[in-house]
C-alpha cells in the first residue's frame, strides 16, 4: 500500500516538475527567440518552440500514457532496454555536448576546436560515459536506475558548469570537488536566470526518465551472472583507467587542456575527457634535476637571520580585500568620478604598485596563500586549492614568522563562513593562533550588499588592537580576508551608495562593483586615519585577491572591441592588482611597476627591517631576475612574458630552481631543509 502511495505522490511530482519547466518557457519567450541588442525587439526561432512542444508533448503521452505503452512493449521490454541501455552513453554524450556548446565563450575563437569534427575524441567520451555506466550497472544491476543514473548526473555536472563558468569565467575541474563546501555557501550570492538549452535539456533528461519507466524494472542479471560481469567489467574499467587516467596515453593523442582558458578544452575535448585531463593535473610534477642535494645546493646561500625579539618592530595589518582592484587597468572606464581617490593620492610613507594574482574571478585561497607563504601556485593544478589539498601539516609562513619575533595578537579574521576554503584548519597549521569569523561580530555589524562591510572589519582590528595593547607592548599582528566586494554583482542592491557612473560603457554589474570599491577606498582612509595617530610604528599592507569576473560584452566596450583578440600576455591584464604598503612613520617612498602575491611578504619584512628567513632572501634575489611569476606565466628581467615551461626563456634554469623549492616546501614536506624556510631560534 505505501509504496503505491509513493509511487503516486512521485508520479505527480514528476508531472508538476515537466509542466511547470514547460509554462516557465512559454512565459519567457526571450528563450526561444532571438533579441535586437539596440531595440530589444524579440524575433521567433521556430525551430526551437518546435522542439520545446515537441518535448512537452512526448513527455505527456508517456506519462498519460504509461500503462498503455508498457503493455504494448511488455513482450520487447528487455532487448528494448538493453538497446537504450547500449545507446545511453552517447545519449549522455550529446547532453553534455549540447549543454557545455551553449556555454558563452570567453576566449579567442579561433581555440575553440569543433569537436564535432573529431569522432576520435567524440569515441573516448563516450567509452568514459560507458565506464561510468558500468560501475552504476556493478552496484546497482539494473538497467533504468543505471541508465538514469549516467544520464542525470551528466546533466546535472553540465547544467552546475554553465552556472559556474558564468560565476567565475572558469569551468569546473577535477581540482575543483575540494571546494565544494566553499561553493555551496556562496552558491546564493549568484544570479541563476537559466537559458533554453539548459532547461530544453532538463525536460529531455525526464522524458528519458518517462520512457524508461514504461519499460518496466529491469534486471540485468542473475546473481551468479551478476558477479562474473561485475568481475569482467571491474577488469575492463581498470584497464580504461590504466590507459585513459593514469598515463599519458591522451597527451600522446595530441589531446591537451589549456589550463589558462579551459572552457577551450570542454569545447574541443568534450566534456569526459576534460574531467579526465583535470585529474591528470592533479598530481604535482616533481621538477627536473630535483634531489635532496640540489635543495641544499640551493638553500646553503642563503642562511635565515635569528629570531630576536624586540618591541620596537612595527605593528603589521595584512588586509586582502575581496575582489580589490582597479579596472583601469584593463581600458579606458571613463568614470564620472574616481573610484578610489584616497588610495590614488597615497604617496608619503607609502610603497605602492601592481601585483599580479594567479586567479581571477575566484580562487581566494590561493592568493592567501602565496602571500602568506612565499610560494607561487605555479606547480599546483589548475584550480585546486593549496589550503584544502597540500597544507595538511605545519608551514612556514608571515604569522610563524611574526610568531617567532615575539608579536602578539595573529589574529586572522574573515567575516563569512569560517570553514570556507578549509581556513579552520589552514590557519592553525600557518601559526595563527585566534580565528574571527560571521558569529564573532555584533549581529547589528554594517552590511554592504549581504556582506560584512570593510568598515566594521576596521571596528575589528581597532577593538582588538586596543585590547591587546592594554596589557603588552609586543608589536601586534592582524590579518583579515574581507568580503564587502564579493561577486556577484547582478542583483541591485538597496544599501550602496551609486555614486560611480560609466556614460560611455554603462554596465550594472561595473558600476555596482566600482560603488563597492569605492567604499573600500573610504574605508581604509578611515583604518590610515586612526593609525596615523598611533604612536607605535604601523605598517598596513593592502591588496586585493583577485579582479572580479566582468562580462565580455564590458571587456570589449572598455577595450574597443580589442579584448576578444588579447594574447596570453595581454591577458594578464586581468591579474593585475594595485597594493599598498602604508606606514605611519617615515617609510621611503618607493613604486613597483609589476610584482606578484609570492613576493609580498618578503617585500614587507626587508621594508620593515625585520630579520629574514633564508627563503625570503632567496625570494628576494629571485625577484630580480623574476619580477613577477604567477600560475599563468612570468615576465624576466628583460621585459619578456614567458611560461613556466618555455625552454627558451632565458630564466629557465632560475625559474626550475624555484620550482624545486616549491616541490620541496609543498609536497616534499619531510626533506625541508632545516633553518632555510623558518627564522632561526634556539
Amino acid at each position: 500500500m505505501w509504496k503505491t502511495k509513493l509511487t503516486k505522490i512521485y508520479d505527480i511530482l514528476l508531472f508538476l516538475l515537466f509542466v511547470g519547466l514547460f509554462a516557465y518557457c512559454m512565459l519567457h519567450p526571450e528563450l526561444y527567440c532571438k533579441t535586437d541588442k539596440e531595440t530589444g525587439a524579440l524575433t521567433l526561432r521556430p525551430f526551437l518552440l518546435a522542439a520545446e512542444i515537441l518535448v512537452f508533448l512526448a513527455g505527456m503521452v508517456l506519462l498519460f500514457f504509461r500503462s498503455r505503452i508498457t503493455l504494448l512493449l511488455a513482450k520487447f521490454a528487455r532487448p528494448l532496454s538493453i538497446a537504450v541501455m547500449v545507446l545511453t552513453p552517447c545519449i549522455a554524450f550529446a547532453f553534455t555536448y549540447v549543454i557545455t556548446h551553449s556555454i558563452p565563450k570567453n576566449y579567442l575563437p579561433r581555440n575553440y576546436r569543433n569537436l564535432a569534427h573529431s569522432p576520435e575524441i567524440i569515441f573516448y567520451n563516450v567509452l568514459a560515459a560507458a565506464m561510468i555506466l558500468l560501475v552504476f550497472l556493478i552496484i546497482t544491476n539494473s538497467i533504468r536506475i543505471s541508465c538514469n543514473l549516467l544520464i542525470w548526473i551528466s546533466i546535472i555536472f553540465c547544467v552546475a558548469n554553465f552556472y559556474v563558468t558564468r560565476f567565475r569565467d572558469i569551468p569546473i575541474l577535477a581540482s575543483d570537488f575540494y571546494s565544494l563546501r566553499t561553493a555551496a555557501a556562496v552558491a546564493g550570492d549568484y544570479s541563476y536566470k537559466p537559458n533554453y538549452i539548459c532547461l530544453f535539456a532538463v525536460q529531455a533528461g525526464l522524458v528519458y526518465l518517462f520512457f524508461f519507466r514504461c519499460l518496466g524494472k529491469t534486471r540485468l542479471f542473475s546473481a551468479k551472472r551478476r558477479l562474473v560481469f561485475a568481475g569482467i567489467s571491474c577488469i575492463i574499467i581498470a584497464i580504461w583507467g590504466k590507459i585513459f587516467v593514469f598515463s599519458d596515453y591522451l597527451e600522446s593523442r595530441d589531446i591537451h587542456l589549456s589550463m589558462f582558458k579551459p572552457l577551450a578544452g570542454y569545447n574541443s575535448n568534450g566534456t569526459y575527457v576534460t574531467i579526465i585531463r583535470s585529474i591528470q593535473y592533479m598530481n604535482i610534477d616533481k621538477p627536473e634535476d630535483y634531489s635532496a642535494q640540489q635543495i641544499a645546493q640551493i638553500t646553503e646561500n642563503y642562511p635565515s637571520d635569528k629570531a630576536v625579539a624586540s618591541d620596537d618592530y612595527p605593528n603589521i595589518i595584512v588586509i586582502i580585500d575581496e575582489a580589490f582592484s582597479d579596472l583601469g587597468v584593463l581600458g579606458d572606464l571613463e568614470a564620472n568620478t574616481d573610484y578610489m581617490p584616497y588610495i590614488h593620492s597615497l604617496q608619503e610613507n607609502t610603497i605602492h604598485g601592481y601585483t599580479y594574482a594567479s586567479v581571477l574571478g575566484g580562487g581566494t585561497a590561493n592568493s592567501e596563500f602565496e602571500v602568506l607563504t612565499g610560494n607561487s601556485i605555479a606547480l599546483l593544478p589548475q584550480n585546486c586549492i593549496a589550503f584544502q589539498a597540500y597544507l595538511k601539516q605545519k608551514m612556514s609562513s608571515l604569522v610563524s614568522d611574526c610568531a617567532d619575533l615575539g608579536y602578539q595578537g595573529l589574529i586572522a579574521v574573515h567575516p563569512y563562513a569560517a570553514s570556507n576554503y578549509g581556513r579552520l584548519t589552514a590557519y592553525p597549521l600557518l601559526g595563527f593562533q585566534t580565528y574571527l569569523s560571521t558569529p564573532d561580530f555584533p549581529e547589528d555589524a554594517e552590511r554592504i550588499r549581504g556582506y560584512i562591510s570593510n568598515a566594521e572589519v576596521n571596528n575589528m582590528i581597532i577593538r582588538k588592537y586596543e585590547e591587546a595593547k592594554i596589557f603588552s607592548d609586543q608589536p601586534f599582528l592582524f590579518y583579515t580576508m574581507t568580503m564587502q566586494n564579493h561577486s556577484g554583482y547582478k542583483k541591485k542592491p538597496t544599501n550602496l551608495q551609486d555614486t560611480i557612473k560609466l556614460p560611455e560603457h554603462p554596465s550594472a554589474e561595473a558600476e555596482q562593483y566600482l560603488n563597492c570599491i569605492k567604499h573600500s577606498d573610504e574605508a581604509f582612509e578611515e583604518l590610515t586615519g586612526y593609525f596615523s595617530q598611533v604612536d607605535d610604528p604601523t605598517v598596513i599592507l593592502y591588496l586585493g585577491d583577485h579582479q572580479p569576473n566582468m562580462e565580455t560584452d564590458f571587456l570589449n566596450s572598455i577595450t574597443d572591441g580589442a579584448y576578444e583578440n588579447w594574447d596570453e600576455e595581454e591577458m594578464m591584464k586581468r591579474y593585475a592588482i594595485p597594493f599598498i604598503l602604508w606606514s605611519n612613520y617615515d617609510l621611503p617612498v618607493k613604486e613597483y611597476e609589476k610584482t606578484s602575491m609570492n613576493f609580498l611578504s618578503s617585500i614587507l619584512f626587508e621594508n620593515c627591517g625585520l630579520p629574514m628567513t633564508g627563503y625570503q632572501k632567496y625570494l628576494l634575489d629571485f625577484a630580480k631576475e623574476v619580477p613577477v611569476f604567477t600560475a599563468n606565466g612570468y615576465w624576466g628581467a628583460d621585459g619578456g612574458f614567458y611560461t613556466k615551461d618555455d625552454t627558451s626563456s632565458p630564466y629557465y634554469e632560475t625559474v626550475q630552481e624555484y620550482c624545486s623549492l616549491l616541490y620541496n616546501n609543498i609536497k616534499d614536506v619531510k626533506n625541508r631543509p632545516e633553518g632555510f624556510y623558518e627564522l632561526l631560534t634556539e
